[in-house]
C-alpha cells in the first residue's frame, strides 16, 4: 500500500500459525507461446486465505477481481478475449502453502498473470520476482518493493512513516492529545506504530502510555487500567480487529470512551456486531469511502460502479469490503495492462505496459484512489499521501473531515506537515 499497512498486524499471527494443507490445481499442457493465452481466452490464477483462521480479512479480494472480470467480460473482454479467474488456490492461512501454491501456478497450471495475491505472508515473493508473470496484490510486508513484475494496490512501497501526520492531524481535529500506542509484539504489527511513538511529539501530541510487545488474547483489562492512569483521551491502534474490540470493551468496563484510531476493521458486519465497542472509532483508507456514495450519489462514478457490478455479479455480501474492493483494483489495473499490449499480449509486455502508467485510479469511470505512478511506485511512494476517513455514529460508518464531496486530506511524504493546511490531492483524484 501507498501509505500505510492495513490489517498490518495479520502476517504476524500468520506467521504463529502451523496448521493448514497445501492448495493444489489441476496440471494442464503448457501453450506454445504465451502462457494461460488462447484465440478466444486468457487464463489466471490466484493465491489467497480462503479458509483457516485469517480467511474473513482475505477472502473478499477474490470476488472483487471476479466482479470486474465478469464486467469486463459482459462488455466483449479484452482485445477478443474473456478473462478467467481459472485458478484460485487456497493457502488455508498456512505460512508455508503459498510458496507450493506459486510453482503450482506457474509450472503446472501455466496461469499468465497471478490477480491476485491476498494472504498475510508471500512466502513465494523470491520464486515469483525471477518469473516473467505479473503478480498483483494486497501487500502486508515489503517484499513487495522492488521486483518490476509486482504490482501490489496502491503502490509497492510501504512506507510506516507517512501515516504519523495523518495520526496527528486526527489528534488535533478532536482536541485528543494525551495518545496511547499499542501494537502486538509482531514487526507487521509494531513497524506502524513504533513510527507513531516516535513521530507524534513532533506534533505536540503526547505519547502518555505505549505497549509495541502485546501478546494476542492478553488481559485487556490491564491494559486498559494503565491508560486510565496515564489519563488517555486517544488511542492509536495497530492490532487486529479482534484486538481493538477487546481493548475497546475493557476502556469501556472503566468508564473510558477515548478517540479510537483503528487500522482495521472497517466492515459493516463487524460494525453491526460490535457497534457498542466502536463508538468514537475513527479509520484512515486509501480510497473513497464507501459511504460517500450514499452522501454524494453523483460524485463518484467509480465507486458507484464497483457497488452496481457486486451486486450485479453475485458478490453483494462482499461489497462494502476494502479487500474486495483491492481486488477490483487489482483486476483493473491487470486489464489496463492486457489492453495496451495489444492482440498478441506477452507477460512482459502487459508488465511493461502497466510500468508505464502514470495515474492509475483504482479502476474506470473517474476511479476510487488517488493516483498512482507505476513508473516509480516500485521503489518509492507516489507523493503526496493521501487518505480519507471515516468515524463511527450509532450503528453506521459516516464521513469525516470531509470538504463538501472532498473526501481527501493529503500531506508532503517529507518534513514535518502543516497539520492546518493539507496540501492538495493530485490531479485526477476522485472527489477532488
Amino acid at each position: 500500500m501507498r501509505q500505510s499497512v492495513r490489517v498490518s498486524v495479520v502476517g504476524g499471527i500468520a506467521a504463529a500459525l502451523l496448521a493448514g494443507t497445501t492448495g493444489l490445481a489441476q496440471g494442464s499442457t503448457r501453450p506454445r507461446g504465451a502462457p494461460g493465452i488462447t484465440a478466444t481466452k486468457v487464463s489466471v490464477g490466484a493465491i489467497v486465505s480462503e479458509s483457516g483462521p485469517l480467511a474473513a480479512d482475505f477472502k473478499p479480494y477474490l470476488s472483487g477481481v471476479n466482479a470486474y472480470f465478469d464486467w469486463v467480460n459482459s462488455r466483449g473482454g479484452v482485445n477478443g478475449r474473456t478473462i478467467s479467474l481459472a485458478y484460485p488456490l487456497d493457502d488455508t492461512s498456512n505460512p508455508t502453502t503459498d510458496i507450493s501454491d506459486a510453482h503450482t501456478l506457474v509450472s503446472v497450471d501455466h496461469a499468465f498473470a497471478i490477480v491476485g495475491v491476498s494472504t498475510p505472508f508471500f512466502n513465494a515473493h523470491k520464486y515469483l520476482s525471477t518469473q516473467k508473470i505479473p503478480v498483483f496484490g494486497y501487500a502486508t510486508g515489503n517484499v513487495w518493493a522492488g521486483p518490476l513484475n509486482f504490482f501490489a494496490d496502491y503502490g509497492s512501497v510501504l512506507n510506516f512513516t507517512s501515516s504519523i501526520p495523518f495520526f496527528a492531524y486526527v489528534s488535533k481535529q478532536t482536541k485528543s492529545m494525551n495518545a496511547a500506542v499499542i501494537a502486538l509484539n509482531f514487526a507487521a504489527s509494531q513497524d506502524e506504530c513504533k513510527g507513531a511513538i516516535k513521530g507524534l511529539p513532533k506534533y505536540r501530541i503526547k505519547v502518555a502510555y505505549q505497549n509495541v510487545d502485546e501478546q494476542i488474547n492478553s488481559n485487556w483489562g490491564v491494559e486498559a487500567n494503565k491508560m486510565r492512569l496515564a489519563k488517555v483521551n486517544m488511542v492509536i491502534n495497530c492490532m487486529d480487529v479482534n484486538s481493538d474490540i477487546a481493548l475497546s470493551k475493557a476502556m469501556g468496563n472503566f468508564g473510558m470512551h477515548p478517540v479510537q484510531l483503528w487500522l482495521d476493521g472497517y466492515d459493516r458486519s463487524i460494525l453491526s456486531a460490535n457497534s457498542s465497542a466502536m463508538q468514537n472509532v475513527y479509520f484512515l483508507l486509501q480510497h473513497v469511502p464507501f459511504e460517500a456514495a450514499t452522501t454524494y450519489p453523483t460524485a463518484f462514478p467509480g465507486l458507484n460502479l464497483y457497488l452496481k457490478q457486486m451486486v450485479a455479479h453475485g458478490f453483494a455480501a462482499d461489497a462494502y469490503s476494502d479487500v474486495a474492493l483491492m481486488g477490483w483494483e487489482s483486476a483493473n489495473l491487470f486489464t489496463m495492462g492486457l489492453r495496451a499490449a495489444g492482440r498478441n499480449p506477452t507477460q512482459s509486455s502487459v508488465v511493461a505496459d502497466i510500468n508505464k502508467i502514470k495515474r492509475d485510479i483504482g479502476g474506470p469511470s473517474g476511479g476510487v484512489t488517488a493516483p498512482i505512478n507505476w513508473t516509480i511506485a516500485h521503489t518509492r511512494n507516489t507523493p503526496p499521501a493521501c487518505e480519507t476517513f471515516v468515524k463511527v455514529s450509532g450503528s453506521s460508518f459516516v464521513l469525516a473531515f470531509n470538504h463538501a464531496a472532498h473526501p481527501w486530506v493529503c500531506f508532503p511524504l517529507t518534513g514535518i506537515a502543516n497539520l492546518s493546511h493539507p496540501v492538495a490531492p493530485p490531479p485526477g483524484t476522485p472527489g477532488a
